[in-house]
């Protein structure tokens, strides 16, 4: 009996690893283009940062607030790719914190307000607690109902230069150097430090359409829906003093497809499970474009609230589609889920 398995997972490793699977293609096309385009819109934010603190206006306000949101929706369509130079230095948590459970955001920017070292000349965002470097920090401190003073813009100034750093670095780890990330990801091979066989780095993939998908579900919508209507935490919603909840949530499901027909899709043409698999998809873009409301009213107004419930359940068909349908078809392993240690 043991033999017998040992055999069928060895020829189900050996059928995924013999799939086409053109990762240097899924780098040039899908991750590339995305690091890039968070790289731009950093970029963006950056300079509106510095123009509104160097002028400020209620016209340079908006600029500031339009660029932040153009950043944070750029970040929310990388948030997906949960490997590689992201993760170097805890830049997927210096981006973003949340959810913050414990409150580390209010409490550490509030402290860092008082401190007189954020005055100095050489003072580095970098040093501080990952609570404040990034679009957490800045979401309260551009959405608060009144104007960054001289205090605050030094610390929206530094977080956006540290976003577009961060940014600029994931591109530059991915593609220069002496040993790019992008050398290992488009060859993996017995010898590759990483990725020793396609059936791997696939089943990475994999994990991370599926990984994104739970974090909408149980995090990004169940927060803020609660236990019922009258329990309903709008406040709880990510993005909710900038309006950005859902429209994060349509990055989010935009990047996964995108991933999806990019890396998974070409290897199952136009056989079972693709077509649900399209379908799911569109069905819960379909229902999102239907919310009409920030998802932080959303959860609190009856007709809007049932819509929300319907699309948390559509995407939770459509992650186990990916889980077991996909996965199956493909002979891939889901491997372990990082939000099980967040």
């Amino acid at each position: 009996m043991l033999n017998r398995i040992i055999l069928m997972l060895a020829l189900l490793l050996s059928y995924a690893t013999a799939r086409a699977y053109d990762f240097q293609a899924i780098a040039d096309r899908h991750v590339l283009p995305t690091y890039r385009s968070l790289a731009e819109r950093t970029a963006e934010l950056d300079l509106a940062a510095r123009a509104y603190c160097a002028r400020p206006s209620d016209l340079a306000l908006a600029h500031l607030q339009a660029g932040y949101r153009g950043a944070f929706l750029a970040w929310q369509g990388a948030q997906h790719l949960r490997f590689g130079p992201v993760q170097y230095l805890s830049r997927e948590y210096r981006f973003e914190l949340w959810p913050d459970e414990r409150g580390a955001v209010g409490r550490h920017l509030g402290q860092l307000l008082d401190d007189p070292a954020l005055l100095q000349a050489d003072f580095d965002i970098g040093q501080k607690s990952v609570a404040v470097q990034g679009f957490s920090a800045m979401e309260r401190l551009l959405f608060a109902g009144t104007p960054p003073d001289t205090t605050a813009c030094r610390l929206v100034v530094a977080i956006a230069a540290n976003l577009r750093d961060m940014a600029d670095g994931i591109v530059g780890d991915w593609s220069t150097g002496d040993t790019p990330y992008i050398r290992y990801f488009a060859d993996p091979a017995p010898g590759n430090p990483l990725f020793a066989n396609k059936a791997e780095l696939a089943g990475r993939l994999l994990n991370s359409l599926h990984t994104e998908l739970e974090l909408i579900i149980t995090q990004k919508l169940a927060r803020p829906l609660d236990k019922g209507l009258e329990k309903a935490r709008g406040k709880r919603a990510e993005g909710w003093r900038s309006q950005t909840g859902l429209p994060a949530i349509a990055a989010n499901l935009g990047a996964c497809h995108a991933l999806y027909r990019q890396a998974f899709a070409p290897e199952l043409a136009d056989a079972s499970p693709h077509p649900q698999i399209e379908a799911a998809f569109a069905q819960a873009r379909s229902t999102l474009e239907k919310l009409h409301m920030p998802l932080a009213d959303a959860v609190s107004d009856p007709d809007q609230r049932a819509l929300v419930e319907q699309l948390q359940a559509e995407l939770s068909a459509l992650k186990q589609l990916l889980a077991r349908d996909l996965a199956a078809a493909l002979g891939l392993s889901l491997g372990f889920n990082s939000l099980d240690g967040d």
